[in-house]
C-alpha cells in the first residue's frame, strides 16, 4: 500500500498540499487537474526527486520519505519517455534485470510481447515514434519490478488514435499489476478510463478524492464538477415559487433543505429533447427552441434558447428533425443529472 500523509512542498510562490492519499495494491488512483495544478510536483515528491517541506510517504508500511529516489522501489514513467539513448529497445527494457544479474530474462521477452514491441527490440530509441517510445518506457518501468508505479501524463504528447490505443494497453497492464499505481493527467476521458479512484487537484489544493463513480455522480465543489464534465447552468435563487435559475424552475428535491442557494450544474449528455415520457419526475422541464445543432463527434451539441442557455449532447441518430426546426421542443433534465453546489462547500478530503 502507498500512503501519502500531510504532504506539503513549495516551488517559488507555488504551494502544494496538504495532500493525503492512500492507494491499495492493484488499484489505480488518477490525479486529475488542469495544467499547473501541481500534479508533476506531487509525483516528483512521492518518487523522491523533490524533498517535501512536511509530511510522509509510506510504502508497504515503511517510511521512505528520507530515502533517495533509487532506493524507493518506485517505477516512474514520464511524458517524454526518457529512454537511454545508447541502448536498444531490448537494452532499455532489460536494464533493471541486468542490474540484478539477469542478462537473459524471460520477463523482458514477456514485456516486449505485452506492449507489442518485440519486432523493435534491436532498434535505437531515436528511430522510434512517440507511441513506440512510450511503450518501451512502460515496459522498462515494469521490468524493474516496482513496489509502486507513478505515471506522469505518459500519453499526453501522442496523437489521438495512438493515445487511445496505448490507453487500452496501459489499462489492461495496470489491471494485471498487484502494485499501487498513481497516474496524473489533465484529460478527463483518460482519467475515467483508467481510474479506480480519483483525486482532483487544482492550484496545489486537493479538492476531492474517492471512488471514480462516486466523484462522477456527486461532485462536492465547482472545480470537481467542471473537471468531471458537469456544465454550469448558473446561480440559483430562491423565490416565492421555489428555486430558479434565471427563468428555469428547479425541482427543490435536487438540493434538499439547505437554506443558502448555490450554483446549479447539469450533465449535458443527460438533457433530453422530446421524449418526456422517459422521465416521471424531472428536475427541470421547459419548452424552448433549438438555436443551433453542432455536429461534433462522438456526440452532437444542441444549443437551446433557454435563459440561461442549456446545451444537450445527443447521439447523431437522434438529430432527425432538429436541424432547421423553428418550433418549440420539450426539454427535460432528470433528477440525477442536476446538482446545486453550495458556496463555500468544504473540501472533501480522505479520512
Amino acid at each position: 500500500m502507498l500512503i501519502v500523509s500531510d504532504l506539503r512542498t513549495e516551488a517559488g510562490s507555488f504551494r502544494l498540499g496538504p495532500v493525503d492519499l492512500t492507494v491499495s495494491p492493484g488499484r489505480v488512483l488518477v490525479v486529475l487537474g488542469p495544467s499547473g495544478a501541481g500534479k508533476s510536483m506531487l509525483l516528483d515528491t512521492i518518487a523522491g526527486f523533490r524533498a517535501p517541506g512536511r509530511g510522509r510517504v509510506l510504502l508497504d508500511g515503511q517510511d521512505i520519505t528520507g530515502r533517495p529516489a533509487d532506493q524507493r522501489r518506485i517505477g516512474v514513467v514520464f511524458q517524454d519517455a526518457a529512454l537511454f539513448p545508447h541502448l536498444s529497445v531490448r537494452g532499455n527494457v532489460g536494464f533493471a534485470p541486468a542490474l540484478r544479474g539477469r542478462r537473459r530474462s524471460p520477463e523482458v521477452d514477456e514485456l516486449l510481447d505485452r506492449f507489442g514491441i518485440t519486432h523493435l527490440s534491436h532498434r535505437a530509441p531515436r528511430s522510434l515514434s512517440g507511441g513506440e517510445r512510450q511503450r518501451v518506457a512502460l515496459a522498462r518501468a515494469l521490468a524493474a519490478r516496482p513496489a509502486a508505479l507513478l505515471l506522469d501524463e505518459p500519453l499526453s504528447a501522442l496523437d489521438q488514435p495512438v493515445r487511445e490505443e496505448l490507453r487500452e494497453v496501459l489499462r489492461a497492464t495496470l489491471r494485471d499489476l498487484a502494485v499501487p499505481a498513481i497516474h496524473v493527467t489533465h484529460d478527463r476521458d483518460e482519467a475515467l478510463r483508467l481510474a479506480d479512484d480519483l483525486a482532483i487537484l487544482d492550484a496545489g489544493t486537493l479538492r476531492q478524492t474517492g471512488p471514480t463513480d462516486e466523484l462522477t455522480r456527486h461532485p462536492t465543489d465547482t472545480v470537481t464538477a467542471r473537471l468531471l464534465g458537469w456544465a454550469e447552468l448558473g446561480p440559483a435563487a430562491r423565490g416565492p415559487e421555489g428555486l430558479r435559475v434565471g427563468n428555469l424552475p428547479i425541482d427543490p428535491a435536487v438540493r434538499g433543505d439547505a437554506a443558502t442557494p448555490g450554483t446549479v450544474f447539469y450533465r449535458p449528455e443527460e438533457v433530453l429533447i422530446g421524449g418526456p415520457d422517459r422521465i416521471s419526475s424531472p428536475a427541470l422541464r421547459v419548452w424552448t427552441q433549438v438555436v443551433e445543432v453542432v455536429r461534433t463527434l462522438p456526440l452532437a451539441r444542441v444549443l437551446l434558447a433557454t435563459t440561461p442557455p442549456l446545451t444537450a449532447l445527443v447521439l447523431h441518430r437522434d438529430l432527425d428533425g432538429l436541424d432547421g426546426f423553428d418550433g418549440e421542443v420539450e426539454v427535460t433534465v432528470p433528477q440525477h443529472a442536476l446538482r446545486v453546489i453550495e458556496p463555500g462547500t468544504p473540501l472533501l478530503l480522505p479520512r
